[in-house]
């Protein structure tokens, strides 16, 4: 099966970027928050690098370039990856497609991925920050879609956002249950944790797509 599994929420889980503002000195309850504006600006290809990310935060912060590089590793780069997950991507590759989907920037996957050594169990990573849109934009999307037709399924936590899009291009969705969202709609599939996810697979669980 072609499986395009997100990003945040599925494969890690970041915490509130504001718990790391006394990094830069900030004040986490600003309005626009800063980091959320640069954050926002490489994620959707306004800002190219990581090094242009952190020149715009120092801008917006009158931070130095090492808190804000102190602020980056503690926030973008250091998610909660649980050990767990590792084996499932691991597992999952060897018998399936793996297409990473995810509003982020690239080399921040990247490096996350690489440091926990699941990097090349991706066939394909479809990043907002190469596209410059990002979801629930269809440009992703179509990206995320096999040549041939193959079933397809779209794994994440945010159905509003994220899964219902995938639907209308023929993938199954699979709603990572998430307490802080009510779908609109009742999702395909439903499943408590990412580590379901081989289960279901290995049963009936998915409906035929496509």
């Amino acid at each position: 099966m072609h499986l395009v599994l997100d990003y945040g929420g599925v494969i890690v889980e970041h915490g509130d970027e504001r718990e790391q503002a006394h990094i830069l000195g900030i004040d986490p309850d600003a309005d626009p928050y800063p980091g959320w504006l640069a954050y926002f600006a490489f994620r959707d290809g306004f800002v190219q690098t990581t090094a242009g990310y952190l020149e715009l935060l120092s801008t917006l912060t009158g931070a130095s370039e090492d808190a804000c590089r102190d602020y980056l590793e503690t926030t973008w780069l250091s998610p909660n990856f649980p050990e767990e997950h590792v084996d499932i991507l691991r597992n999952l590759a060897a018998d399936h497609t793996l297409v990473l989907f995810g509003n982020m920037a690239r080399p921040w996957i990247e490096t996350v991925l690489s440091e926990h050594g699941v990097l090349d169990c991706f066939d394909e990573l479809v990043v907002s920050s190469d596209l410059r849109r990002s979801k629930p934009h269809p440009k992703g999307y179509f990206e995320c879609l096999p040549e041939g037709d193959e079933p397809v399924a779209f794994v994440s936590d945010e159905y509003n956002e994220d899964l219902m899009m995938g639907e209308t291009l023929g993938m199954a969705s699979v709603w990572v249950e998430n307490d802080d969202e009510t779908p609109y709609r009742e999702p395909d599939v439903r499943i408590s944790a990412f580590g379901d996810l081989p289960e279901l697979l290995d049963g009936d669980g998915l409906p035929s797509t496509r």
